[in-house]
This record gives C-alpha cells, sequence and structure tokens, in this order.
C-alpha cells in the first residue's frame, strides 16, 4: 500500500479502535492495518494506553470525607468559602493527591490525543509527505471522502459480478446518478464519453450515466460482452488510485500507455491516462484486455 494510504488510514485509527467507524470505513481500515505494520502498531498504542487507563486505581471515597476535610483545613480569619476548602485540601490531603494524579493521566491521555491528531499530520508533512486531511478544498478526495468512497467500492466490487444491475443501481442512488446519451454527457460534464466512438468488437454498450463521486463528477459506461459478462468503464478527472483501498497494486504497460492493475480476486480494475482525463476499467479478465481497451479507445 501507498504512503497516501497509510496517511489516509491514520487519521481513524483512534476511532477504529473506539468502534465509531461506520461498517465500510471500519472494514477498510482493518484490512489496511493487516498488511501495514506501521499502522499495526499505532493500533496497539492506542489498545496499551487503554488497557493502562483501564487498570488506574480509582481511591475510593470515604464515608467521612467532607469531616476530615474540615478537620485537616486550617483556621482562618477571612470567610471561608467552599472553593477555598477545597483547594486546600487538594494541596494538603493524601485523598487531594490522588486525585490530582488521576486528573493529570486524563490530561495527559486527551493531550496525547490532540497532538497525535493534529501536530503528528504536521510532522508527516514536514517529512515530506502531505498528510491527505490536509487536502480539504484542494483537488483530489478528502481523507473523509477517500475512506468512505473505498468503502463503497469494495461494496461495489463484491455486487459487480454475480448481480450487475444491483450493483449499478447502488452508485447510481449513492452519487446522484443520471442515465445519459453522448449529448446529455456534454451538457453536465463538458466532454463527450470516449465510448460514444463505439467498442472493439466482442463489446456492446448497455448504459451510460453521470455520477457525482467524491473524486469528481464522472461518466460511467456499462459494457457487456458477447458472453452477457459486464465490463465498466469510469472516465474522471482525477489521478486517484485509492478507490480499491489497500487491494494489491502494480504497474504494467498495456498497449503503449502506463497502467496502474489493482487485484480484484477474480478479476482487475485498470487505470490509465486517456488524454487530459483518466479512465478506470472495472472487471476486466486480463492484462491482455486492457491492452485491447488501451489500443481501441486510444484511437477512438
Amino acid at each position: 500500500m501507498s504512503t497516501n494510504d497509510c496517511k489516509t488510514v491514520q487519521p481513524y485509527l483512534s476511532a477504529y479502535h473506539d468502534g465509531e467507524l461506520a461498517a465500510g470505513q471500519a472494514a477498510t481500515v482493518a484490512k489496511h492495518v493487516e498488511s501495514c505494520e506501521s499502522c499495526a502498531a499505532e493500533l496497539s498504542s492506542f489498545r496499551s494506553i487503554g488497557s493502562d487507563f483501564a487498570q488506574t486505581p480509582i481511591p475510593a471515597k470515604p464515608s467521612d470525607l467532607w469531616q476530615r476535610i474540615e478537620r485537616e483545613l486550617p483556621m482562618a480569619a477571612e470567610p471561608v468559602t467552599l472553593s477555598r476548602r477545597f483547594s486546600v485540601w487538594i494541596r494538603e490531603s493524601p485523598y487531594g493527591a490522588g486525585l490530582v494524579s488521576l486528573a493529570a493521566s486524563i490530561l495527559l491521555l486527551l493531550g496525547f490525543g490532540l497532538w497525535y491528531g493534529g501536530d503528528q499530520g504536521s510532522v508527516n508533512n514536514t517529512a515530506g509527505g502531505m498528510a491527505m486531511h490536509s487536502h480539504e478544498g484542494e483537488e483530489g478526495m478528502s481523507a473523509d471522502h477517500m475512506l468512505e468512497f473505498a468503502g463503497v467500492m469494495d461494496d461495489y466490487l463484491q455486487k459487480l459480478p454475480n448481480d450487475p444491475d444491483a450493483a449499478e443501481q447502488m452508485l447510481l442512488t449513492k452519487y446522484d446518478g443520471e442515465k445519459v446519451d453522448a449529448d446529455g454527457a456534454v451538457k453536465l460534464v463538458g466532454y463527450r464519453p470516449i465510448v460514444s466512438g463505439g467498442l472493439p468488437e466482442g463489446y456492446s454498450l448497455a448504459s451510460t450515466s453521470v455520477l457525482k463521486m467524491p473524486c469528481c463528477t464522472c461518466v460511467k459506461a456499462v459494457c457487456k460482452r458477447n458472453d452477457g459478462s459486464t465490463l465498466v468503464l469510469f472516465e474522471h478527472d482525477d489521478e486517484e488510485t485509492a478507490w480499491f483501498g489497500d487491494r494489491r497494486q502494480s504497474m504494467a504497460t498495456c498497449g503503449d500507455k502506463d497502467c496502474c492493475l489493482v487485484d480484484l480476486d477474480s478479476s482487475i480494475a485498470a487505470t490509465w491516462k486517456q488524454g487530459t482525463r483518466s479512465v478506470t476499467a472495472v472487471g476486466v479478465r486480463d492484462q491482455e484486455e486492457v491492452a485491447k481497451l488501451v489500443t481501441w479507445l486510444d484511437k477512438s
């Protein structure tokens, strides 16, 4: 997994440890931690801190606590208020010392959390990497959207081989999808879909739609092979490879393009540059099929 993927996951380790993430996000973090020693070690540190805190003894309150406070308070000429009595007791009572120790432990834990979530990101930036949560308002996806999108895409990939119609509807619903023809796509995204020039022999266009995805507003083309199986082409403006979480990736030359190939278990995904945009093909059988698509679309 790339460094950026680690930086995407790290801000969510604490929430993952506390069980506060949605199912898709939690699955993405869990899968990454399984194969990343660095993030696994950081998650382990959260567990260690939580365990130490849980084992910290809290002094029991004596039944005669307030009577002891009264006896230990020095006599004073000025009126002694409850707040002043309490401050004196904190300084001089052994029970007060225990309470101060406990409060200091809590503040230390809170301070560590604030430093780790804030300053650590700055340290990472200084070291040469740009933390993904600093991308809000810039091109590409924010850390929140990236993690959520990886979870949505994981659900989509599981549905696609066996129920492509359900997978299609899920994305249309999630990202305000609108089915369009070539002219309709031009009105929404400003360019004609690359598939409007036709597909290689053995493929037919089933539908074209425009989706408002976290990365950008993109065109999705559902294609059918002669055997009825489904291949999906996404045409988008960004070059993100984080759509597929921490699945295994590799680079290869397909046709005359450098392609990022992602292992999808029973198939692969491939992303390559096509002019000023990028194309991501999902449900591709092998690298040979990627080369066939790249070559055809480059000429269309």
